[in-house]
This record gives C-alpha cells, structure tokens and sequence, in this order.
C-alpha cells in the first residue's frame, strides 16, 4: 500500500534559464508538495534557486538536487541548508550526492574514494544541522570544534542520491532518505530499500525512518499527450497516450516504497511538459492516492 503521506513532486529542469524559473515553479506550486532543483556543472547554482523559488511560493517543499560532495563542503552545505530551514520553516528537503565524476575532474574536485567523501560529508552536515559541535579528521573532511550559531528548529531531511550497492547502504548508516534517479522501477525500489536497512542495522538505526525519493521520467507526445518514456530503462514498458495507464504506473513506484515521486520530464520544452502532467496526470494520481 502507498504510505498515506505519499508526496507528489516535479523537476525543474537544468536547461531552463534561471529567468524563466520563478513563473515556473509558480504554476507548478499549487498543484504538487514538492518541486526539486537540478544543481548539475555549468547550469545554475542550487542554493540560488531553492532560495528564490522558496520566497516566491508559500506551501510547497523545495529539494536540493542534487548537491556534489567534492563541489560544497559539509560546512558550507549545513550553513545554507540550516539557514534556508529556518526561513522556511519545513519546505527544505536535501540532496546530496557524489558528483558527476568527470565534471568535478574538470573543477580538480574529484577525490579517490567518492564512497568515504559522501559519508563524511553527510555524518557532519547532519550533525551540525542537528546543533551539535563537530570535530573531525577524516580522510577528506577536516572540522575542528565547528558548530552552527543558528541551527534550524527542526533539521532537514538529508538524503544521499545513490544507486551502488555499497552506496545505498551507506545511506542507511549516515542518511535521513534516499534518493533514486530515473530508470528505477518497483523491482530496484524494494531492491534498494533491503540494502538500505542492511546499512541501517549495521549502524543500529533500525526502525528509524529512512525516506525514499525517485525521480520518474516522462515525456508529452503528439497532441501534448502524456506518454511514459518509451526508452525507460528498467521497471517499465511503453503505454499509450493517455495519463491513466501512466499514472497507474508511477502507483506502482509508490507500492513499491516510494514516499515521493518527482516527475521528470523528457522533452525539448520541460514547461509544457509539467504544465500539462499538472493538469492530466497529477489529479488523477491524488484520486489514486486518496483510494489506498
């Protein structure tokens, strides 16, 4: 059964200029919980545009996704993330993963053991949105005696966005959620939930909630159609153009685990492409949530 807090999201997607974002996630706002920001090298900053779309809309959870270990660093991360929390009192959802390998070769950022970066990183983020005073020496992280002035009330949810085994039980250790991106079916969600909890119990986290993200990819066909991305690669077959076999599909992810689903869309105009899954595909998806 889907959990009855089950959350409906979208992407705003990189290649939209940062102009065009704010009147974007406006239309969106109303009609989703959570619309997630892509902070991919050379397109716009994260920070900028969480914090933009944030004071622009009134209800909604804005996510980071995703932020590049070796690109921002644990402090600097729980500073922004803390303040933005505080301004915005639970509309702040965190992403973090290990960056693109290649684009953080192009910045020098890229480290030996992404693995023990993103652990790190994500054990002191947490820690210091949490209040506490953090000393550390690991292998990339450095913190000595280092404490937030202004940790947030109630900190954020902070999610690693893996897909590697040893990484999705890394995120049960050190992480509040998981985050799986696009081309993941009910198979590898379940799949993916059991070495979350291998990693949870390994770390004596067991029963604690872990709160699971996936990213769905979608495309609008002729006649601006809802069409499930025919190329997906795992989990799905290609449906027609009608929202009601889609968003039967995207039920299954929530069956699966799935506590949010953010819509992801695959189109040379991602605008039309949300605007019209918000009229079509998202109604029918709450009467299905609604319904169990």
């Amino acid at each position: 059964m889907p959990n009855s807090s089950a959350h409906l999201g979208a992407m705003i997607r990189r290649d939209i200029p940062p102009e065009q974002i704010l009147g974007h996630a406006r239309s969106l706002a109303p009609l989703l919980d959570e619309l997630w920001v892509v902070e991919d090298l050379p397109y716009a900053g994260g920070i900028s545009q969480m914090t933009s779309i944030l004071e622009t809309t009134s209800n909604v959870i804005v996510g980071h996704g995703i932020a590049p270990a070796p690109f921002r660093t644990a402090a600097a991360l729980a500073m922004e993330w803390g303040t933005l929390e505080r301004l915005y009192p639970g509309r702040v959802a965190c992403g973090l993963g290990h960056g693109v390998q290649s684009w953080m070769a192009q910045l020098g950022e890229r480290v030996d053991s992404p693995l023990t970066l993103i652990g790190e990183t994500c054990s002191v983020v947490r820690l210091l949105l949490a209040g506490e005073q953090v000393s550390i020496s690991g292998r990339y992280v450095t913190a000595t005696d280092v404490q937030l002035e202004f940790p947030p009330l109630n900190p954020p949810v902070v999610s690693l966005g893996v897909v590697g085994p040893k990484s999705l039980e890394l995120a049960g250790e050190v992480a509040d959620g998981t985050i799986l991106p696009e081309g993941h079916g009910p198979a590898e969600i379940r799949a993916a939930k059991d070495r979350i909890c291998h990693g949870q119990e390994r770390a004596g986290r067991e029963g604690e909630p872990h709160r699971i993200t996936v990213f769905a990819a979608f495309h609008v066909g002729p006649g601006d159609d809802i069409v499930r991305n025919p190329e997906a690669p795992v989990g799905f077959e290609a449906v027609d153009s009608e929202a009601a076999p889609v968003a039967e599909q995207l039920m299954t992810l929530f069956t699966a685990g799935a506590d949010s689903v953010v819509l992801v869309p695959l189109t040379t105009d991602p605008i039309v492409a949300l605007n019209r899954a918000a009229v079509d595909l998202v109604p029918l998806l709450r009467r299905r949530l609604a319904s169990g």
